[in-house]
């Protein structure tokens, strides 16, 4: 069995904190084939030896804080929520925690399966930018995303599928976040905190799991204690997918390298290299909508103006061209040193490069041609080439003032991002929907033509931030950070052109302690954003000032029932001013004055109803629109919801542990609602549901799992970045065996 050690809490007596319980802790014929009998996957199940009734299963030892694990994440520090080491129980904001042992008991095979996972995310996987996150109304472009909490680029450029394997956990901040990460964070931002090497401890794990369309994972992680004062970790996963549309392989490999210095004990030094790659072989860019009149099998699941709609016939039917290239590769190089200068104060710094290198050479675009009956295909050839280095001083304090306890942060960031990229587009041969001839792209994929665009931004930032204890029992936090921002860019044919930008973001929010385990809290926070991706601006919109942001949020964490249940509960208005609107006196030019905005509830809720039973759930519900926005010819889109954006999202996880045996039965259901892909609203598609469920078996230091995604085989879509008429199929009914083994 899996013994728990409760840590110590005050006003728990000694006998509390000890509990004992068992471990909750191609086409069709590809798909047919990938289908994988789910009584054959479950058979070595029943060929592992049980233990003996009166026998003990080998003990493992999970020290956790409190019964439910999210009262562990609510009590953790966390650096995404702020510099000041504030647990997510003390930051002003909802901050959501996905540990590695959530993501592994939710089945998240990637981080963006974790982020469905989420309270209030949602993230698609469109080969061309998979996990491109919504959240509180807000896309991508407004979404902070870090990596060791150090922010690179723009999400759009920067977002790519991973393995879960490879992180430690996911930190999800809530509200807007320029206060912290610069521009373009409005909504929020997204941590993915990687593996790193630790000390006193020599150990690791092996993960292998197989199943439908020929879906292999491998993974390996080893920690090596070098003495009392450095370690080593190296981290590996490997995966490969036949895909379930015709001829839509892909592989991708990771591996870090991380090393942990202790040389004295005031001193830490962290270095780490990250280098990851992914390739398709011929990329799945979406499925258009066609005329229900000439559809085998039409579903409403997605629908547009005319009676256009999805096609079940053409789920499984790639329209790319088939020599087509979507590749990429990144490479990072991290290292931070920190520094106990004395009892009161820390010094920190992070020294950060990341480049990547990625082709996109598809026939990406597809719309039915009514006159022809066709399917037309436009082809883009899109290279990227990223060097971005970071540089983050900072110096952090915890002093009393006045017998009041008073945490600090300051410092400075300074970074520089060179971006070049081809950019070429055009049309290739139109197709039968039902028996495509797709070809093979213009002109070929092996010489490429030269660069036509450079881009140049240079960052230079000062930050920082303050918690105040006015009472042991109430906490003020405030922050604040002013970037100067240096954007060059070089057009082929064009005479280069720049813009300066100075910005000043900032926070003010209050924690107060109703009751020991129960905090109410609220926040006001100011962001500010380019109107576009600052990499791809265009002379036009680079006359445009940033946009500003603004936000309110409310809400309660509370610990009860013994600790048996964690609940947060927030509500917030978020809003966008000064977007790009067309003059109403004149809807021929652009102007700013646009205004977007969002309110909403996001609930969440994890509770060990046994001691054998957890439930983990949340629930969003949000008002996400344009209040102000007109486009050409004078339409007023005021009303109108924003694209991609699911208005209902929610999650609900049962995990069930047997008395007796050590056997784990979970269960997940996900719920989002409908979204539309147009300003006009009138391409729209369904919310769905889907059902997930697993039986995990412990032996040892190992577990072997069984899982099924998707059981009701629910055909749905998701969201393709390359056409507002275009959809990603979603992956149907699939099964799979792994095994974790650790030592």
């Amino acid at each position: 069995m899996i013994r728990y050690i409760i840590t110590h809490a005050p006003n728990v007596s000694r006998g509390n904190q000890l509990r004992k319980r068992l471990g909750i802790n191609s086409g069709s014929n590809r798909r047919a084939a990938g289908a994988t009998s789910l009584s054959a996957l479950a058979l070595p199940l029943l060929l592992l030896p049980l233990p003996a009734f009166g026998q003990e299963a080998p003990t493992e030892e999970v020290i956790v804080t409190g019964i439910a694990d999210r009262q562990l994440l609510l009590d953790a520090k966390t650096e995404t929520g702020s510099r000041l080491g504030l647990t997510a129980r003390e930051t002003p904001a909802i901050v959501d925690i996905l540990s590695e042992r959530q993501i592994r008991e939710f089945g998240a095979r990637t981080n963006v399966e974790a982020l469905n996972r989420a309270p209030g995310v949602t993230s698609s996987l469109p080969a061309t930018s998979p996990g491109a996150p919504t959240m509180r109304g807000f896309t991508s472009s407004a979404v902070g995303l870090l990596y060791n909490g150090i922010r690179v680029t723009t999400p759009l450029i920067y977002t790519r599928a991973s393995d879960s394997f490879l992180y430690e956990r996911i930190e999800i901040l809530k509200g807007p976040a320029s206060v912290l990460y610069g521009e373009g964070a409005l909504a929020g931002a997204i941590n993915l905190v990687p593996k790193k090497a630790k000390l006193g401890a020599t150990d690791g794990s092996l993960l292998a799991s197989y199943g439908s369309f020929e879906s292999l994972r491998l993974g390996g992680d080893v920690n090596a204690a070098l003495g009392d004062q450095a370690a080593i970790r190296a981290v590996a996963a490997y995966g490969r997918t036949g895909g379930y549309v015709d001829d839509s392989d892909s592989r991708f490999f990771a591996a870090s390298m991380s090393t942990l210095l202790k040389p004295v004990e005031t001193l830490t030094i962290e270095l780490a290299v990250d280098y990851s790659e992914d390739s398709y072989e011929t990329a799945d860019l979406g499925t258009p909508l066609v005329p229900r009149a000439i559809a085998r099998d039409p579903s409403t699941v997605a629908t547009g103006p005319g009676g256009l709609v999805i096609d079940k016939s053409l789920r499984d039917t790639n329209f790319n061209v088939t020599d087509a290239v979507l590749d990429s590769d990144t490479l990072w190089l991290r290292s931070r040193a920190i520094w106990q200068l004395n009892d009161a104060l820390t010094f920190t710094n992070d020294l950060t490069s990341y480049q990547s290198h990625r082709q996109f050479i598809n026939a990406e675009a597809y719309s039915f041609n009514p006159t022809s009956g066709l399917i037309d295909r436009t082809t883009g050839i899109v290279t990227h080439d990223i060097h971005h280095w970071i540089e983050r001083p900072a110096l952090s304090g915890d002093v009393t003032i006045g017998g009041m306890r008073n945490r600090f942060a300051l410092g400075a960031e300074f970074s520089e991002l060179r971006f070049a990229t081809r950019r070429y587009f055009a049309t290739t041969t139109s197709v039968d929907p039902f028996n495509p001839v797709r070809g093979r792209f213009p002109g070929g994929t092996s010489k490429l033509p030269p660069v036509n665009q450079r881009s140049t931004v240079a960052v230079q930032s000062v930050f920082g931030e303050n918690a105040l204890n006015l009472t042991p029992k109430w906490l003020i936090v405030a922050g604040g950070r002013h970037d100067w921002i240096n954007l060059d860019r070089r057009l082929t044919g064009s005479a280069p052109f720049g813009r300066r930008y100075r910005a000043l973001s900032w926070r003010v929010g209050t924690v107060y302690d109703l009751l020991p385990k129960t905090q109410l809290f609220a926040q006001y926070s100011r962001a500010i954003a380019p109107v576009g991706n600052l990499l791809s601006l265009s002379l036009v919109n680079s006359r445009f000032d940033l946009t500003k942001g603004r936000s309110v949020e409310a809400g309660v964490k509370s610990s009860f029932w013994g600790d048996r249940v964690d609940l947060t509960l927030a509500a917030y208005h978020l809003v966008q001013d000064n977007i790009i609107t067309r003059d109403p006196a004149n809807p021929a030019l652009s102007v700013q004055g646009g205004r977007q905005s969002s309110r909403g509830v996001e609930l969440s809720l994890s509770a060990a109803v046994t001691r054998q039973l957890r439930v983990d759930a949340n629930w969003t519900r949000l008002d996400a629109r344009f209040d102000t926005l007109i486009e050409a010819g004078g339409v007023n889109r005021a009303g109108n919801t924003p694209p991609r954006i699911p208005e209902t999202v929610a999650n609900l996880f049962a995990f069930y542990s047997f008395k007796y045996i050590p056997l784990t039965v979970s269960a997940g259901l996900r719920h989002a609602g409908r979204f539309f892909t147009d300003n006009a609203n009138t391409i729209r598609a369904k919310g769905y549901t889907t059902v997930d469920a697993a039986i995990g078996y412990k032996f040892g230091a190992g577990e072997l799992s069984l899982r099924g995604r998707n059981l009701t085989d629910a055909f749905y879509v998701d969201y393709s970045d390359v056409s507002n008429s275009q959809f990603q199929v979603a992956a149907p009914r699939s099964v799979e065996l792994s095994l974790l083994a650790r030592f």
